[in-house]
């Protein structure tokens, strides 16, 4: 046995116990209070991308849209047409592009349970196949306005393919953050939960 005040923690030092338990609870509150934090947003939104092929292949040319933005036809319209791909030749070797088209139609709108891909879907009509985001009318229809000068627009985007620029976590897959500001300076959210149309959607099947 240890001599006393020569054990490893002091008889007089139990407070320095305690305080070190407390922290340690802190520390995991903490943490699962922000992995509830991210899980939450997942369900909310597309997510984020988790395949380093995709990431690597589609994301060194532009944005590397979330799976979640299209359904799976689109998707894989869109890979087997690289060749001519929106006018250029975005051609990858046959492995890559098997990867990255099955991770895209298993993570598509129609087959994900967030609520954004579900507001995508119920605006895309059965028989249609869209290949660019910026057609579909949950994209082009809301951010159609931001690309006219008179706005003046901040920060200026030049294209809607621009998701960053505004939308500081589309990285993360989470778009409801927003920064932008138009000349009458009344239009401007920071942090949202839900978008506007995602809220009324949810009003309406209570």
């Amino acid at each position: 046995m240890h001599a006393a005040g020569k054990g490893r923690f002091p008889r007089n030092d139990s407070n320095q116990v305690k305080r070190a338990v407390l922290g340690a609870a802190f520390v995991l509150a903490a943490g699962f209070a922000a992995a509830t934090a991210v899980a939450g947003e997942l369900r909310l939104d597309v997510g984020s991308n988790d395949s380093p092929v995709y990431e690597k292949e589609c994301g060194s040319c532009h944005f590397p849209y979330q799976a979640g933005w299209l359904p799976e036809r689109s998707w894989r319209k869109l890979m087997g047409s690289l060749g001519n791909h929106f006018g250029d030749n975005a051609e990858i070797n046959p492995a890559n592009r098997e990867a990255v088209t099955s991770y895209l139609a298993s993570r598509a709108a129609d087959h994900s349970s967030n609520e954004r891909s579900k507001e995508i879907m119920s605006m895309i009509k059965p028989g249609d196949t869209p290949i660019s985001l910026t057609k579909v009318l949950y994209v082009g229809g809301i951010h159609g306005g931001f690309l006219d000068r008179s706005f003046e627009g901040k920060p200026e985007a030049k294209t809607l393919a621009q998701c960053p620029l505004c939308h500081q976590k589309a990285h993360r897959g989470w778009f409801a953050a927003v920064t932008y500001t138009i000349s009458d300076k009344s239009f401007r959210s920071e942090e949202a939960d839900l978008d506007d149309s995602i809220i009324l959607m949810m009003r309406k099947k209570k």
